[in-house]
């Protein structure tokens, strides 16, 4: 996965692109955004622990 930088040099998040898919971390909870063929998207939240 590459990362994704501000420019404070923070990770914003990390993209996959083979995957087509990116993964932001914030407060305890992962959110993936996933870019289907057809389109679409699909956003999926967990809770890390």
């Amino acid at each position: 996965m590459e990362e994704i930088r501000n420019l404070a040099g923070k990770l914003v998040c990390r993209l996959n692109e083979k995957a087509r898919v990116i993964e932001i971390v914030h407060k305890g909870c992962k959110t993936l955004i996933y870019f289907k063929p057809d389109g679409t998207t699909e956003v999926v939240n967990i809770e890390v622990a």
